[in-house]
């Protein structure tokens, strides 16, 4: 390998050591060199740009290597990129998800992408707009003939095997600006591509991966593209329409639909009963096993183990 690349043993051992510790994994066989346990896709700007067709020229697209964050490279430069900025990440060393969580993937496989939303409102007219962006994931999966998908509140992307739920994307939403006037909203969203087995065994949750469900060779690029489109949809929705116009497809997709489910509270109180139904301005309104009505803003849902 060195002698093809015309450099030492030694640059090509502290060349794989850095990918090592990017989290890509590389083999070494002996007397032959090293190898990798599966072939990388990467992002390509252009193949993602020609998917994007006419939107091409409303989004400011942007690729990036290596980043720690894609949401927080764009909340760091909100005042600078233009509305529509749309960042997309090869490696992110330090993903996060909502409450705290860490979002982890190697290069080649996951979707971790972020974009920049300049809204004429304030942060107090955004209500319902995480469930918004889990309702234009979901609209891609059912283009893409993926039908056992379903959203979990606010908007975890969960895929059904069975009768067990398995966690596919996620959506992590960091506003900036006055509640009344102008703000922005920093979208991050991370879906599962092709994760190896050892990241997915280290994840707090059963998770899985989306290459396992298609139907065809999409790669990264075509379904960046896809997954630009329909949240940029959404969002112009959105802004027209509030979160009352996608209220009754949102509950459509409802992964706890008529089972029993356990809530935890920000606090660590967990209380348990059925959804029965999502506020206008996205807050969830449960019927507890008490026979109590109580609408919730924030909070982390999941459904009630049975013995």
């Amino acid at each position: 390998m060195a002698a093809d690349m015309g450099c030492s043993r030694v640059t090509v051992w502290k060349s794989v050591s850095e990918l090592k510790s990017l989290g890509i994994n590389i083999f070494s066989v002996k007397k032959k060199g090293y190898r990798l346990p599966k072939k990388i896709s990467f992002f390509n700007i252009e193949n993602i740009q020609r998917e994007l067709g006419e939107l091409n020229q409303f989004v400011n697209l942007e690729l990036l290597n290596v980043i720690d964050s894609t949401n927080k490279y764009l909340n760091t430069s909100a005042n600078i990129k233009p509305h529509a900025s749309v960042v997309i990440a090869n490696i992110q060393t330090k993903g996060k998800g909502r409450r705290g969580r860490s979002w982890q993937a190697s290069v080649g496989e996951s979707l971790s992408m972020s974009i920049l939303w300049k809204f004429d409102k304030g942060a107090s007219g955004l209500s319902g707009l995480s469930l918004v962006v889990g309702v234009a994931i979901q609209r891609l999966m059912k283009k893409i003939g993926i039908n056992n998908s379903f959203l979990k509140w606010p908007n975890d992307l969960l895929i059904l095997e069975g009768d067990a739920y398995f966690k596919l994307a996620g959506v992590l939403i960091e506003l900036q600006g006055d509640l009344e006037s102008r703000c922005s909203a920093v979208i991050g969203v991370g879906l599962n591509y092709d994760l190896s087995s050892d990241i997915l065994k280290n994840i707090d949750q059963p998770a899985t991966n989306i290459k396992k469900y298609l139907n065809s060779d999409m790669d990264l690029n075509q379904l960046s593209a896809m997954l630009i489109k329909e949240i940029i949809n959404a969002l112009s929705e959105f802004e027209n329409n509030g979160f009352l116009s996608v209220k009754e497809e949102w509950l459509s997709y409802n992964a706890f639909k008529e089972k029993t489910i356990s809530f935890t509270k920000s606090g660590g109180e967990i209380i348990t009963g059925q959804i029965v139904d999502i506020e206008n301005d996205g807050a969830l309104k449960i019927l507890q096993n008490n026979g109590i009505h109580e609408t919730l803003i924030s909070g982390e849902v999941s459904q009630q183990k049975t013995n």
